[in-house]
């Protein structure tokens, strides 16, 4: 039971649902809470504290202790020892909760080894108040420098409780979350922890990456919910293997064409359904990606087109109207087609183009495993540089090859020069791909976009 006031809200669902599941193991809510009450007595006092627990079930229990002590989870989008230096010189009393051989971070660490065996809470469950801030998280910094955004414990609440509606699970009511997304992730956190913390769900303390594994978690767990992206779902569907039927997929973090949605239903005999959201909102909405175009925002969620033609959402997460960083298409109540990142939209010599287009293009050819194109810097019209680089993983095709196939479906101005075959993409945790990344790949191999 809780002791529930108008300002505050659990920390977690009171049901009969474990919590977590660690190997065979299935943590109970109560076990979760000792886990986190003791941690929390080991947290030092300061205003946040970064949460880089890779185990699952590890960062849930940092999560919630940080929450506990009032202080804030800081999600940072890497650990690159810059990114982290950068976070703390603006926190500089937090430390690092982590997991692992964490050598190179160099800001104090406290390890979390819990396990879910130490014992259980017999009282009532903690209440957070709705006001405290209780993640900052930082942008992917795929379309430039990462910035951070604050999302209350009350906001993250109201965006859990209306998933859960609007992706109440079919068949079992409480499936495990196998997610192959990092928890530090807003899309990682709000799928595959606060659906587990809030809801009727159990989350996995692993994180699955390679096909393999992802096969093995979800005959593990069944019924299992696949919590996942286009980069790990189209791996999967590379693979080849006989894959067990999820109870549902849940994909995010960048729009699925029909053809893949629909061939992911085939190959694993369960519905997919696509989150729309983004770092500065959260997620807003939702789409059966074989039956529609048209995404359909969270219940009590609306979303407007603004006087400078940008789109805006507002809904009980949202204290104020949030500008959304997409090229958005209101279509009447609670429905909306996304065109494309703002940051995407390319005019090179009077021609338009969406880098998502050409990306989607590039990678439908015969033989291309993964690519992407890299637009000129921001300021290139001005200094009369308008050149797309590309880079391509393609091992039995050739530059010109590519280039032969790129012209069949595309303006001759947007063609990459130059275009560099790679080995492999430098994709992050959740498949993105940000763009210094990708520009000291490019002077790696002796080019510049």
């Amino acid at each position: 039971m809780t002791d529930a006031t108008p300002d505050t809200r659990p920390l977690i669902a009171d049901t009969p649902a474990p919590l977590a599941r660690i190997g065979d193991h299935l943590v109970s809510r109560a076990a979760f809470l000792a886990d986190v009450q003791a941690l929390a007595e080991r947290l030092p006092p300061a205003r946040a504290a970064f949460n880089l627990c890779q185990d699952r079930y590890h960062f849930a229990v940092a999560f919630a202790a940080i929450l506990l002590r009032g202080q804030i989870n800081l999600l940072p989008p890497n650990r690159g020892r810059t990114t982290l230096a950068e976070i703390a010189s603006q926190h500089p009393d937090a430390v690092a909760l982590v997991d692992g051989p964490d050598t190179e971070i160099a800001i104090p660490i406290l390890r979390v080894t819990a396990h879910g065996k130490a014992g259980e809470v017999t009282g009532p469950i903690p209440e957070i108040p709705g006001g405290q801030t209780a993640v900052l998280a930082f942008s992917s910094g795929s379309t430039g420098a990462p910035t951070a955004h604050a999302r209350s414990w009350e906001a993250l609440h109201a965006v859990t409780a209306q998933a859960l509606e609007a992706l109440a699970p079919e068949g079992d009511p409480a499936p495990t979350l196998v997610g192959t997304v990092p928890p530090q992730h807003m899309y990682g956190l709000e799928s595959t922890v606060l659906y587990a913390l809030l809801g009727p769900t159990t989350l996995l303390a692993g994180r699955p990456f390679y096909p393999e594994d992802v096969r093995a978690a979800l005959t593990a767990c069944a019924p299992a919910v696949l919590v996942t992206t286009p980069f790990h779902l189209k791996a999967c569907l590379r693979a080849g293997l006989e894959w067990p039927s999820p109870a549902r997929i849940l994909c995010a973090t960048a729009p699925l064409d029909p053809e893949a949605a629909g061939q992911a239903e085939r190959v694993f005999g369960c519905r997919l359904d696509e989150i729309y959201g983004c770092t500065e909102a959260g997620a807003i909405a939702t789409r059966r990606t074989t039956r529609a175009a048209d995404w359909t925002t969270y219940p009590g969620v609306g979303i407007h087109a603004g006087d400078d033609g940008r789109a805006r959402v507002r809904g009980p997460q949202h204290p104020e109207p949030v500008p959304l960083p997409d090229h958005i298409e209101v279509r009447g109540a609670g429905h909306f087609r996304m065109e494309g990142r703002l940051a995407d939209q390319l005019n090179i010599a009077g021609k338009r183009a969406s880098l998502a287009d050409l990306n989607r293009r590039l990678n439908a050819i015969p033989g291309v495993l993964d690519g992407v194109f890299i637009p000129p810097e921001p300021d290139a019209d001005a200094r009369g540089v308008t050149r797309l680089a590309a880079l391509v993983v393609a091992p039995d095709l050739s530059e010109t090859e590519i280039q032969a196939a790129l012209s069949e479906c595309m303006d001759p101005l947007f063609l990459p020069r130059p275009l560099v075959r790679v080995g492999h993409l430098p994709r992050s945790a959740t498949g993105k791909l940000p763009r210094q990344v990708l520009l000291d790949l490019l002077a790696h191999h002796g080019q510049c976009a």
